[in-house]
């Protein structure tokens, strides 16, 4: 396990984590579940360690989270899911599993 990272406020850490993680998010913007947007086909926006999932419904959501998670495993990546934010609401928020 690392227990160090590189200085925060460099230029270097979002260059070495979108080297470590350009697979995954290749992955998640190659799947069918995509929104267009200014005639673009849009489903993730990403900066560093930042994500941002977008899609339609929770169903499209609960996919692309499918397809990161399990492209995070294949790299023994996790994610702190104390920090994620959904900005629509669902009726039922719990069908949403994000628990990884």
């Amino acid at each position: 396990m690392i227990q160090n990272g590189t200085r925060q406020g460099t230029v270097l850490p979002p260059y070495l984590v979108s080297r470590y993680i350009r697979d995954m998010l290749g992955a998640v913007a190659n799947s069918q579940i995509r929104c267009k947007i200014a005639n673009q086909f849009i489903n993730i926006l990403a900066y560093a360690d930042d994500l941002v999932l977008i899609a339609l419904s929770w169903r499209a959501i609960q996919g692309l989270l499918s397809v990161l998670y399990s492209n995070a495993n294949e790299i023994n990546l996790s994610c702190n899911v104390n920090k994620i934010v959904c900005m629509f609401k669902p009726k039922n928020r719990n069908r949403i599993n994000a628990s990884w």
